[in-house]
């Protein structure tokens, strides 16, 4: 039901009573009709059998059969008498006319009175006695005495039987006039209720068809607005709202093709200098490198790092580094073709694609970029900043198989642009120098046999309270690399390639697990111990790092509540989805979360937003012209009044000396980090005399100072 049209609903309306109740009465009548015609056919059987008996009395008791005979014969030719049969007292046939159809016993049967004495489908037949009366006086000469019953005596039987052909015929014509009476009041019902139903169905098909039309894409849809009443409102009201969806429509679609291209924009390029990102620049690389396998010809691949970068970074904050980037771009740009390929790896890396270029010409291409970088002055406000570039160089020919090579590759020969004194071209061979390779996953087995070998060195970086009310002990775990005969490498430094070589994940479980086993050593103790540990972004993604926290917690019987995990702004923006989980099943496990390098940036407060962390630590840039900027402090009031009003503590990390370190207790930040509280040390030490050891209580921190 709910399936059919409108149409068909007044249709069906219309259709179906009158259709009930003309197929009732022409049933009835029919039937009626029926009824009435065998009724008189048994009306008309008794009446003949009646009037056939008193005329055979004479014949049978005077024993003329010829004139019976002549009386069945007369009585087959009526209409509708099929046999005429009569019999004497006996119940033997003395006349008989036409086909008998009735058996010798119903000829036989003693009836009293007229009566139906057999039927069939085909026939029916009726039979009557044939009476003679028996009088004691003669009717001529003696008056007849009503006072005695006059005696009658059966002599014999008439039956007649009936065709039934003539019957059916009239009932089959019955039938068939009441059908065509019903057909034809059904037509001319059916015209009219079409008539209506398209009179009132027509204009709201229209409309079904309109809004089909406009559901697949053809917004100029409209429909005559020919009707009156309230069909007539909704075709107006339809060709409105499909005006003005049209209209919407095509002002959407100018958005969303401009948003498209800005996307697809932004997925293939560095959004701070405009170059193309690690991403296209290693779907080149594969193009570049399929088509050498193909038969073209090798090229040649530079890998630039920028020198002294972190000197205007650290002096001038992270807005003087970005400008510094961008002008870089445009001064490598002006340098090559349009054909080569300029990528922004991250941070001050850059990558060079110089397709059929190789040997001499490409030395010649990077000798230029380092000649460009070396007499480069970089201006900022009243500092000028000379420069440089190491540029890795690596040829790939046909005897490369993986961009994985090339990365290596040119990332070692980067690095040993640096180790040989920076602002040179260092060029190393993929299918030549064996040594190369083994250079490419030096990293890789030194992480690996430091974690191995427990030469990974956990470090502690104490915080120091800077607001009254704080009683706990907070600490920030790192990690150095300690090998026997080399220099220590911090963990900025293993972070890159630890991510490389996936190892990340390892170094991280590796401080958890650290700070875990502290943490139940001061509970036991009895002492207050708060642990930040920073988290790559590698373990932010990765799904065994929450197991991993958890089983620890677990395995140890402890809360999480004096548990913190960081990550950077940079982590969050690039995994927001997985960093919005891990912070979720971090807060079910009693943990805390805080964000590194906070406020670099406008993008900052919305992260707020997203994983609200407990505690942030402040981004460099704005603590490191403190007092000497009455913008750089401004900035930092405001972004310690927004983070105070959601109840996120701040952390200042590089804090060098005491004055830095009295103007973030009047800016109000809670904990600073750095030289100017305390140098960092290996954390077993730094546990066992600070925790351990002490009755420590963090006391108000003027006391603390002053003493």
């Amino acid at each position: 039901m709910n399936r059919l049209t409108l149409r068909h609903r007044l249709l069906l309306l219309t259709l179906l009573p009158s259709t009930l109740i003309a197929i009732a009465l022409v049933v009835y009548f029919t039937y009626s009709g029926i009824r009435t015609l065998e009724g008189e056919l048994r009306t008309k059987g008794l009446a003949t059998v009646r009037y056939l008996a008193p005329i055979s009395e004479y014949g049978i008791i005077a024993g003329q059969f010829e004139n019976l005979h002549g009386l069945a014969l007369a009585t087959v030719q009526e209409s509708g008498v099929k046999a005429t049969v009569i019999v004497n007292q006996k119940g033997r046939t003395i006349a008989v006319s036409g086909h008998v159809s009735l058996a010798a016993n119903d000829l036989r049967r003693i009836l009293n009175e007229p009566v139906q004495v057999g039927e069939t489908e085909h026939w029916v037949a009726f039979g009557a006695p044939v009476k003679r009366s028996i009088s004691e006086s003669d009717a001529l000469f003696e008056p007849l005495d009503k006072s005695k019953p006059l005696s009658t005596e059966t002599i014999g039987h008439v039956f007649v039987e009936f065709d039934k052909t003539e019957l059916a015929n009239k009932q089959r014509q019955l039938m068939l006039r009441g059908l065509m009476i019903v057909l034809s009041g059904l037509l001319i019902l059916a015209a009219l209720a079409i008539a209506m139903a398209d009179n009132l169905a027509r204009p709201v098909m229209r409309l079904v068809q309109a809004i089909h039309g406009m559901s697949s894409g053809r917004l100029n849809t409209r429909v005559p607005a020919t009707s009156s009443g309230e069909i007539g409102v909704l075709e107006n009201g339809f060709n409105e709202m499909a005006a003005h969806i049209e209209e919407v429509h095509f002002s959407m679609q100018s958005r969303i093709e401009e948003a498209t291209v800005q996307l697809a924009f932004q997925a293939r390029h560095d959004a701070l200098t405009g170059l193309f990102n690690r991403r296209e620049f290693e779907h080149r690389l594969e193009k570049a490198l399929a088509s050498v396998h193909a038969g073209g010809e090798e090229f040649t691949v530079l890998f630039v790092d920028l020198d002294r970068f972190k000197q205007v970074n650290d002096t001038c904050g992270y807005l003087a580094g970005d400008e510094l980037l961008r002008q870089m771009a445009l001064l490598f740009q002006g340098r090559l073709r349009e054909e080569d390929t300029l990528a922004r790896l991250g941070g001050d890396e850059f990558s060079i694609i110089l397709p059929n270029c190789s040997g001499r010409r490409a030395s010649q291409v990077g000798e230029d970029i380092c000649d460009l970088a070396a007499a480069y002055r970089f201006i900022w406000q009243d500092k000028v900043f000379a420069l440089g570039a190491s540029v890795g160089l690596t040829t790939v020919n046909r005897k490369v198989r993986h961009i994985n090579e090339v990365l290596a590759a040119g990332d070692a020969a980067c690095h040993r642009a640096k180790e040989s004194g920076r602002n040179r071209v260092c060029e190393l061979q993929i299918e030549h120098n064996p040594d190369h390779i083994q250079n490419s996953s030096n990293w890789a087995s030194r992480i690996a046999n430091a974690l191995a070998e427990n030469r990974l060195l956990v470090e502690a970086l104490p915080l120091r309270p800077l607001q009254h009310g704080t009683d706990r002990h907070l600490v920030e775990l790192t990690a150095r690399l300690n090998e026997p005969g080399q220099p220590t490498v911090a963990l900025a430094a293993l972070s890159d390639a630890a991510e490389r070589y996936d190892l990340a994940p390892a170094i991280d479980q590796h401080l958890i697990e650290t700070a875990i086993a502290a943490l139940s050593r001061a509970r036991q103790k009895q002492k207050q111990l708060h642990c930040l540990v920073p988290l790559s972004r590698a373990s932010i993604g990765n799904r065994a790092t929450i197991d991993f926290i958890s089983h620890c917690l677990n395995r140890r019987n402890l809360p999480g509540n004096q548990l913190c995990f960081i990550f950077s702004e940079d982590t969050l923006t690039l995994l927001t989805s997985h960093a919005m989980e891990f912070s979720s099943q971090m807060r079910a496990l009693g943990c805390q979360i805080g964000l590194d390098d906070f406020g670099g940036g406008l993008s900052s407060f919305t992260h707020l937003r997203t994983i609200t962390p407990s505690y942030v630590k402040l981004s460099r840039s704005l603590t490191r012209e403190l007092g000497g900027n009455r913008a750089s402090t401004a900035l930092l009031r405001a972004v310690q009044e927004i983070t105070a009003d959601q109840k996120i503590e701040t952390i200042a990390d590089g804090v060098d000396d005491l004055d830095m370190l009295e103007q973030l207790r009047s800016l109000g930040v809670n904990f600073a980090e750095g030289k100017a509280i305390a140098p960092s040390e290996p954390f077993d030490v730094w546990l066992e005399g600070a925790v351990m050891r002490s009755a420590w209580r963090d006391e108000p921190i003027k006391n603390r100072d002053a003493g």
